[in-house]
């Protein structure tokens, strides 16, 4: 099974997703979901500065005491995930093409998953720069990857282009939000659901391999009826 996270690293919701797979996954230990990830891109026009963070949540939750209320309801929900959110760390929210192409990068090697998880953790519970090139190249090279690879991926801007013509066609396609899960590019969940809601998908899912391997292994000249 294939499941592709669309996700956005400086997407809150993506990581308590990620969590909330994670604890479905569990429950289905047969299951063994190969985890791709695709971008988007929540603040596409962010200048290569940044944006204090502060400012940033005033803007997209409509007043600083709004923000500090659904920041609060995000802590709580990560200590029941084991998500250590720590918001009052954070100091800039960055551009994130970068953090893309690195995690782009990693797909390469089968970590994709891992430095994924590495710049969520940075992020929001240390409250890094992931914006940084140093800092990525720190988080890369702790997951396997070459100081030399990160920085040739950093500067690429054919990479760039194609991370950036991905999530433009979900956009076209209808994908509005994230995280957006696709299971065996059949099934789609939008939103960090609770994990009863995502073990019933990987269900579904499953299903659906069962009935595409008989369908595949069905041979209409042994099913015939022998002629008298």
């Amino acid at each position: 099974m294939q499941i592709a996270i669309h996700f956005d690293v400086i997407c809150p919701w993506c990581f308590i997703g990620l969590k909330r797979l994670r604890l479905a996954m569990a429950q289905r230990p047969g299951t063994r979901p190969t985890l791709i990830w695709r971008p988007y891109f929540l603040n596409p026009d962010l200048p290569d500065a940044g944006i204090d963070f502060s400012v940033y949540i005033e803007r997209k939750f409509g007043g600083a005491l709004r923000g500090k209320r659904l920041l609060g309801s995000l802590e709580e929900i990560g200590r029941g995930l084991g998500i250590p959110f720590a918001f009052d760390t954070i100091r800039r929210v960055p551009p994130t093409l970068d953090a893309h192409r690195m995690i782009r990068l990693a797909h390469r090697f089968g970590v994709q998953t891992e430095v994924a998880e590495a710049l969520f953790t940075a992020h929001f519970c240390n409250g890094r720069d992931i914006g940084d090139p140093q800092m990525l190249i720190q988080a890369g090279t702790r997951a396997g990857l070459s100081q030399a690879e990160i920085e040739a991926a950093l500067a690429d801007e054919e990479l760039a282009a194609t991370l950036r013509d991905e999530a433009t066609a979900a956009q076209r396609s209808g994908t509005l939000g994230v995280p957006l899960f696709v299971l065996n590019d059949s099934f789609v969940i939008t939103g960090a659901h609770e994990p009863e809601v995502l073990v019933r998908m990987l269900d579904v899912a499953a299903a659906g391999e069962e009935v595409h391997a008989m369908a595949a292994n069905f041979s209409p000249q042994r099913s015939r009826p022998t002629p008298p």
